[in-house]
């Protein structure tokens, strides 16, 4: 009985192994565009009528991860079949402290310290490449530009973050509504070299 205990360890131990190194296809590129068109939308809006402050940006963030989140679990049962709840558990370990720290830190700082708000979109601009280099490994390769445009766009944002003429609104729509849409070209590209390739 000890043998076929220690069998079943070492097949799961293999599986998990096996989910750490694939590729994680349960991002759908539709709607990860959605959420760019979303962030350019909400900024726009914040520009032409009401600023609703960062507050609701946080609100669209979560609205997001749940659309992202909610199809990536259905796809990866499509794809993935039996290894879906683990490819799904390794992506969400890797990406969701990045997450939760940008989540603290805008709360935070709106509620304690509003007069530095205008330094967060840089700061989550530049959290979002933490987080898409800490996926990586499961992700396609070529979603290393992603990550490295929000570096860039972050370390612009927060350099441009003193200017007062320059709307957060913008600091935050234009760099998250054109990253990802970044995002989502990858993913698309990456799913059809593989059904093609």
């Amino acid at each position: 009985m000890q043998d076929l205990d220690q069998a079943l360890d070492d097949i799961a131990r293999l599986r998990g192994q096996l989910a750490a190194s694939s590729r994680f296809q349960g991002f759908a590129p539709g709607i990860v565009a959605l959420t760019g068109l979303l962030a350019v939308a909400l900024a726009t809006w914040q520009t032409v009528g009401w600023d609703t402050g960062l507050f609701v940006w946080i609100l669209l963030a979560a609205v997001s991860a749940l659309m992202i989140g909610t199809e990536a679990i259905v796809r990866a049962r499509r794809l993935h079949r039996s290894m879906a709840s683990r490819l799904v558990s390794i992506t969400l370990e890797r990406f969701l402290p990045t997450a939760a720290a940008g989540a603290i830190a805008g709360v935070v700082v709106l509620l304690q310290v509003p007069e530095h708000a205008r330094l967060l979109p840089g700061l989550w601009q530049l959290l979002m490449g933490v987080g898409l280099y800490a996926v990586l490994g499961n992700l396609p390769r070529q979603m290393v530009w992603a990550a490295l445009f929000y570096y860039a766009t972050g370390t612009i944002s927060l350099l441009l973050s003193t200017n007062d003429g320059i709307a957060t609104a913008w600091l935050m729509g234009l760099p998250f509504g054109v990253g990802q849409l970044l995002v989502a070209s990858i993913l698309h590209f990456a799913s059809a070299e593989r059904t093609h390739g």
